[in-house]
């Protein structure tokens, strides 16, 4: 299941927490305890112990970010002179809002994939693909900053002309909901791809243990035992062949595959050459009874 599900489900709850904290400072803990209920909620689905750590390393990265979140809403900057007289309201500019998400954006995607590669155990040089998008999302919020100050200059707002400034910052819940769930879309993807690389692996893994050995690995032992098993039926006392034999044989054993000489096995585990006398050219490798090599032996038709 994906984190998104379980923030989907607690949409509306999460709705009026939001509404009801009202400041950032307030909001951002509500954003922490529903991310620490997401990664407990994922935890109990998720059984592969190395995708529990990807999330685990993800949320608290998404936990630091959790100011940014909850800083997408209006401020309202009010005027008072010292007359008593009261300026007007000035509200952050389409373009500084725009700059703002997109720096909350860049720098969530930026912080999440070091969060994966620290998890996964990248190389050096995949770290530096998150370091463009941190550099721009920094930049986006500079920008966002320096355009709602210009705003508040120019509507005349501030201490200047002998008057006092009064911020309001009123907390958006739709902003807060769609920066809060782009955070968690990111993060699902990045899950999704560390789970297929676990399967991958496990896959490859069993297929090895399946058969005690590769197939690359059965190759290369069957043609060291053909080459040791010629000399012995050229030279029965040979000593090289016979350890080469032997250490072959332990080796193998020790994989939990057995080398069967013909004779001792099915006839259907040797290619046979017509011959005068049966021999074992090669033995067949076999594991629990299973043939994964075919042996080489001389049979008298």
């Amino acid at each position: 299941m994906e984190m998104i599900q379980f923030l989907e489900a607690d949409k509306e709850q999460l709705y009026g927490s939001i509404t009801q904290a009202g400041t950032p400072e307030q909001v951002e803990g509500v954003i922490e305890k529903e991310l620490d209920r997401l990664l407990l909620r994922y935890n109990e689905e998720c059984k592969e112990e190395r995708v529990r750590d990807t999330a685990r390393y993800m949320l608290q990265t998404a936990k630091t970010m959790s100011p940014m979140i909850s800083a997408a809403g209006e401020t309202r900057v009010w005027e008072r002179s010292t007359s008593g007289a009261t300026g007007g309201e000035t509200k952050w500019s389409k373009t500084a809002i725009i700059s703002l998400a997109g720096g909350v954006l860049f720098l969530a995607g930026a912080l999440l994939g070091l969060a994966v590669a620290a998890g996964s155990g990248l190389s050096f040089t995949s770290l530096l693909g998150s370091i463009p998008a941190a550099i721009l999302g920094g930049a986006l919020l500079f920008w966002s900053g320096r355009l709602s100050l210009r705003r508040h200059t120019e509507s005349g707002g501030g201490a200047g002309k002998g008057g006092a400034a009064q911020v309001e910052i009123r907390v958006d819940p739709d902003k807060v909901w769609s920066c809060l769930r782009t955070t968690v879309l990111a993060m699902d993807k990045n899950l999704q791809e560390a789970a297929e690389v676990v399967h991958y692996e496990k896959n490859s893994l069993s297929a090895s243990v399946g058969n005690g050995i590769t197939p690359e690995e059965a190759d290369l032992f069957a043609a060291i035992l053909e080459s040791a098993y010629s000399q012995k039926n050229d030279v029965p006392d040979d000593a090289s062949a016979l350890e080469t034999i032997s250490a072959v044989r332990y080796y193998l054993h020790r994989k939990q595959v057995e080398t069967v000489d013909y004779g001792n096995g099915k006839r259907e585990w040797f290619e046979l050459l017509p011959g005068k006398q049966g021999m074992t050219l090669r033995p067949a490798l076999t594991r629990d009874g299973a043939l994964i090599r075919k042996g080489l032996a001389v049979s008298p038709q």
